[in-house]
């Protein structure tokens, strides 16, 4: 076999390999302040006015987003980080900590949806509750 059919091959296989990798990319979530990659467990969705809704990799990059867009929410959906459950932000217990979940931005608060778990992360990891940083005043 020559060496022209060879090479071939191996560009056949890299076009194959880069499309899997596309395709994957395009299937996973970024976040639409920093573009990173949204980890199910840190996500936050903020609901805009018009229905749609933008993803974030974390509370740090949903709050700086937030500030300069607040006119546009109509609500925040925050992750419980012990069950994964979704929950409006202004049902949850949100704690600032020395454990980061995002090393890209440093993002120390975390959302919890029963007060005892709030405060447990508080005391396990040097932290302690902050008010709703989605808090919308009406």
């Amino acid at each position: 076999m020559t060496k022209t059919f060879w090479i071939g091959i191996i560009i056949v296989l890299i076009v194959s390999v880069m499309g899997v990798c596309y395709q994957k990319y395009l299937s996973t979530h970024h976040c639409a302040y920093d573009g990173c990659a949204v980890t199910a467990i840190y996500e936050v969705d903020i609901v805009l006015k018009d229905s749609s809704v933008k993803k974030f990799c974390s509370i740090y990059c949903a709050t700086q987003w937030f500030k300069k867009n607040i006119q546009l929410v109509d609500h925040v959906i925050v992750t419980d980080e012990i069950r994964g459950k979704k929950i409006d932000s202004y049902m949850a217990y949100f704690v600032v900590s020395d454990l980061i979940t995002n090393k890209t931005n440093n993002n120390r608060i975390h959302a919890f949806q029963q007060r005892q778990h709030a405060q447990t992360h508080a005391k396990k990891f040097n932290g302690s509750t902050v008010d709703d940083p989605f808090e919308i005043d009406e």
